[in-house]
């Protein structure tokens, strides 16, 4: 999976960066089918918010979601895109 990632308003660290694309990789265990991931880090002054967009099965999946730490919110957006992916996948392998 092709994985750009960007980050606004401030300079993301490599660790986070790393953290980022280990998680997006964990739907790899569910389809191959995804072929790139955009992940784009925005930081306000009290907030964090975590975009993740995947194109998988000719679709764009979207999970957004804000917190106060990168690192407790962007397990939580993956996973939400974990849901959209089985469930795409589950249509998909039904209807043939």
């Amino acid at each position: 999976m092709k994985i750009t990632f960007s980050a606004r308003h401030f300079e993301a660290t490599d660790k986070l960066k790393e953290f980022a694309k280990k998680e997006l990789l964990r739907l790899k265990k569910y389809t191959d089918a995804a072929s790139s991931g955009e992940i784009i880090l925005d930081e306000s002054k009290s907030q964090k918010i975590v975009d993740i967009r995947v194109t998988a099965f000719g679709k764009t999946l979207v999970s957004k979601m804000d917190g106060t730490d990168f690192y407790k919110v962007i397990p939580k957006v993956v996973s939400k895109l974990e849901t959209q992916v089985r469930s795409i996948k589950s249509k998909v392998t039904t209807r043939g």
